[in-house]
């Protein structure tokens, strides 16, 4: 099997991500170049994936994969963390923000804004530039 050599610092995060996306190493670096590789297949555009939504004045920044569908916040509460949908990661930083709200329900795809734009999430299905 082919190797790839990293420096420990970028060996520390790829564990990390591993660990949070509860995959091996492997598939963190497989689903990363896929993530890549199809946005500039498909859109053609130069979009990173960057998102971000404001709940209660506090500003949270994440990225979108479109190929698996995933957010990882980067920045602001739920920092380091990655979620299986955009609504799992808006209702973590919903209850992460106002821990007394007792229904954190929301929709992730009107709660997080394309960086790039600033339109809704959903805008990105709309528009048919990325495979849903």
């Amino acid at each position: 099997m082919p190797a790839i050599e990293l420096d420990e610092q970028t060996h520390g995060k790829v564990i990390f991500a591993a660990r949070v996306m509860g995959c091996t190493p492997s598939e963190v670096v497989r689903q990363l170049v896929e993530s890549w590789s199809t946005e500039k297949e498909e859109g053609g555009e130069d979009d990173d994936g960057r998102v971000y939504a404001v709940y209660r004045s506090e500003r949270v920044e994440g990225l979108f994969n479109p190929a698996t569908r995933t957010l990882a916040v980067t920045a602001g509460p739920c920092a380091g963390q990655v979620f299986p949908s955009p609504s799992a990661a808006a209702m973590a930083v919903i209850q992460a923000v106002n821990p007394g709200r007792t229904t954190p329900n929301a929709n992730g795809w009107s709660f997080w804004r394309v960086t790039r734009t600033g339109e809704e999430l959903k805008s990105l299905r709309r528009a048919g530039t990325r495979t849903m």
